[in-house]
């Protein structure tokens, strides 16, 4: 049997792909002139002044600050993104709170609100992400801003494509089409990506990992989320459930005060999992937020246990590089308020254990975007697909304009 022939694809087709790789490449150089776009995208200068005229005329692309010409002549004017040229909201969804973020299209915070959330049934989750992005519009008020679209971070297996929860367990979700219950509610375009794989999808575009090829995203809390950034993509396996990290298993390599046994990543460093060792190990309730000033303050069960902990880290690091073999790894989440006890730990254990020079020139940072990163990071998303797409017309809604 043939297989069917490929459709051509169609003049309008291709200009779209073509104004979408335009966008891309002025905001990875942040400034670039129409010659050296021209070179690179392989178009000839004619079609470069044809593709960013629209967006001149729109204002999302601007002409910026004049370049250096190796030659005696008119120098070149440089073409740069406006990034104020419209916003995007960002929400994290979480078991107690909804986080929310109003950011330009650099995922640069404009407004923040956090709320408290009651439950988490679905429909009290819509109400919510509803309310917080109705409060964000208040906050803007008075700002010439012109929102996109929506980027939720939710925990769980997500189907990015269809914008649909396929499994949370932290929620008890299963099958929930988020992202059509928030769009007919809000009448704004609406992605939904996994929280750790919004995370690395904004810092691909805008964060740590915006020079890097291949990077990985190791979040610390509630769980332990893994993002996977391949040839500047988030890798989310073919039923979207890549990155289950804690649920590898490890053991520290010299244990003094953990159990020695092989156990999952999750149970030996999560909040959950470090504060239960704590409490055992001091005869009382100790919440994982006090660990840091317990080692402060001499504790040293909770030095050693934090000890223990930053080696299975540091085994778990290990992996991933002899695996992925990446140029970055960045580190996130509340879990580590006690960095100071826990790195020079995973750090000794990773140059250890790391394969040959595999270790060597990785760059092993913090995540330095504070409490509102993840609500950011869902920002980012929107604004990162936004900028990946961008094609003439561009609809963005001025606040009070849709979805009120």
């Amino acid at each position: 049997m043939r297989r069917p022939t490929p459709r051509a694809l169609g003049r309008e087709q291709i200009r779209s792909l073509n104004q979408s790789a335009v966008i891309s490449a002025i905001h990875r150089h942040g400034r670039i002139s129409r010659t050296d776009l021209a070179a690179e995208l392989r178009l000839s200068p004619a079609a470069i002044t044809a593709l960013t005229a629209p967006f001149l005329e729109e204002g999302l692309v601007v002409e910026a600050e004049v370049g250096t010409s190796p030659s005696v002549g008119r120098k070149p004017i440089l073409l740069g993104i406006n990034y104020d040229h419209a916003h995007v909201f960002g929400v994290k969804v979480m078991n107690h709170a909804v986080v929310a973020a109003l950011t330009n299209l650099n995922a640069e915070v404009v407004a923040l609100h956090e709320q408290a959330l009651p439950d988490t049934r679905e429909r009290t989750v819509v109400e919510s992400v509803v309310a917080a992005t109705a409060a964000l519009r208040k906050l803007a008020e008075g700002a010439a801003v012109r929102p996109l679209g929506l980027g939720v971070s939710v925990p769980g297996v997500v189907d990015h494509l269809a914008g649909t929860i396929r499994h949370s367990q932290l929620f008890g979700w299963e099958q929930v089409p988020l992202a059509e219950l928030l769009g007919a509610e809000l009448g704004l375009p609406v992605l939904v990506e996994n929280d750790v794989n919004a995370l690395a999808a904004a810092h691909a575009w805008f964060g740590h990992g915006r020079d890097h090829e291949a990077f990985l995203v190791l979040t610390l809390g509630r769980g332990v989320g893994l993002g996977i950034v391949v040839n500047g993509s988030v890798y989310r396996g073919p039923r979207g459930g890549a990155g289950e990290f804690g649920h590898t298993v490890c053991a520290p390599l010299a244990p003094r005060v953990m159990d020695p046994e092989p156990a999952t990543l999750e149970s030996r460093v999560s909040d959950g999992a470090l504060a239960a060792q704590a409490s055992r190990l001091l005869g009382r309730e100790v919440g994982a937020e006090e660990l840091g000033a317990l080692a402060d303050a001499g504790e040293q069960v909770i030095v050693d246990l934090l000890a223990d902990a930053g080696d299975c880290l540091g085994v778990a690091l290990s992996t991933l590089v002899n695996v992925f073999a990446p140029s970055l790894v960045i580190l996130g989440g509340e879990g580590l308020r006690a960095s100071p006890y826990l790195l020079p730990r995973a750090q000794a254990t990773l140059s250890e254990l790391a394969f040959g020079d595999l270790a060597d020139g990785m760059e092993l940072v913090l995540d330095s975007w504070g409490d509102d990163g993840w609500a950011r990071g869902a920002a980012g998303l929107a604004a990162a697909r936004f900028l990946q797409e961008a094609t003439i017309p561009l609809h963005a809604a001025p606040v009070g304009v849709g979805g009120e």
